[in-house]
């Protein structure tokens, strides 16, 4: 079954342990307002416009057959009718618009990260990332199973909303899980992200049951994740089920502001990363609750 994909990032030191190459996979099932990844939540390939080396020509205006593109300070894309046909693309001289996402086959995939396995050493390999992995199972599994054969080590990132179905598959081809559990309240969770989290803690529950390599991490976003209440609550049921996890608290990364820009979309989190004594507090609170393997930045 084939995939869609939208980004590799090769020399990885943030998704899994060792030095690793990233699949992106497009499509997600949630709608965090902090996405650090707005490109990879439609499942399908979207128009991507890098206003950085726009020439402002208009070439690609002049050149879409829906007149979807319009020039004006910048290139404003319709995205109701922009039927993603490439003709701009094509048109544009400096390469300021792409197709953000593509398909291929899970060899493809596979082949793409085993480029760089003479960099992996002992300790790297291969993560698959999004957008949600969930939503491409069957696709993933193959893809991380032709890896496995070449003796790499493969990891994938998740929010767990996917279905019990695509956990069995993934468990014997993935070395280790890289689970994001951002709030613990079920309605707090449906109001920011669009669904509650009932199946995200039910995943979590079977992977811990059934010995997966689990690295359960919460994205510290000011404003949304980033309460004590939260993190008590968050560490206290990671305690519950796992006593023996590991679990890692990631700083906010404000670069992502630019693709929302890029997207013409207002981006609602307002501060920067947190401060190293702001971490630390944070810290002391895991270890109030009895977390024994804090991972530290």
């Amino acid at each position: 079954m084939n995939g869609t994909i939208f980004e590799v990032k090769r020399f990885a030191v943030h998704d899994g342990e060792g030095l690793r190459t990233t699949l992106f996979l497009k499509g997600c099932p949630l709608r965090c307002p902090w996405c650090q990844n707005p490109e990879g939540i439609d499942p399908a390939p979207a128009l991507w416009y890098n206003p950085t080396v726009c020439l402002g020509c208009g070439g690609c205006a002049a050149a879409c057959p829906n007149r979807a593109l319009t020039l004006g300070g910048r290139i404003h894309v319709d995205r109701k009718t922009c039927t993603r046909c490439g003709t701009c693309v094509d048109r544009c001289p400096a390469g300021a618009l792409s197709l953000c996402g593509r398909e291929v086959s899970p060899r493809a995939a596979a082949d793409l990260l085993l480029r760089d396995r003479a960099f992996f050493g002992t300790d790297g390999g291969v993560t698959l990332s999004g957008g949600e992995v969930l939503l491409q199972w069957e696709f993933a599994a193959e893809v991380l199973a032709l890896c496995r054969e070449e003796g790499v080590h493969t990891a994938i990132e998740t929010s767990m909303q996917g279905p019990r179905a695509a956990l069995e598959t993934l468990l014997p081809v993935t070395d280790q899980f890289l689970v994001d559990i951002k709030l613990l309240d079920a309605e707090e969770h449906r109001r920011l992200l669009g669904v509650d989290n009932r199946l995200i803690l039910d995943n979590y529950r079977f992977l811990c049951e059934n010995g997966a390599n689990v690295l359960t991490r919460t994205p510290l976003i000011p404003g949304y994740t980033d309460s004590e209440n939260n993190i008590r609550s968050i560490a206290r049921f990671i305690r519950l089920v796992n006593p023996e996890a590991r679990y890692e608290l990631l700083n906010f990364n404000p670069l992502c502001r630019s693709k929302y820009s890029a997207l013409e979309q207002d981006y609602p989190v307002t501060g920067g990363a947190l401060s190293p004594q702001e971490l630390e507090r944070f810290y002391t609170i895991l270890a109030q609750e009895g977390i024994a393997h804090i991972i530290k930045e």
